[in-house]
């Protein structure tokens, strides 16, 4: 996972799979229960919950790079 391009793949493959998963429910229920202002701020919260899910997916995926022992392969 050395490559930045293989870890964008794969956040892309996870953001995909939350937003319909959780956002999807997420904004069901909002639209169902909620009105006016309680909507926007639930939709803001569901909003930063997706982006902080992805942060933290990407921050493991660094922290992956970082351990990574190249010379631990080759032998």
């Amino acid at each position: 996972m050395d490559i930045p391009t293989d870890r964008l793949l794969i956040m892309l493959v996870v953001a995909t799979g939350f937003a319909i998963v959780t956002g999807g429910w997420a904004a069901a229920l909002v639209q169902a229960e909620m009105s006016g202002i309680e909507e926007i701020v639930l939709r803001v919260g569901i909003g930063a919950l997706f982006f902080a899910v992805l942060l933290g997916f990407w921050y493991v995926f660094t922290q992956v790079d970082r351990d990574h022992d190249p010379e631990r392969e080759s032998t």
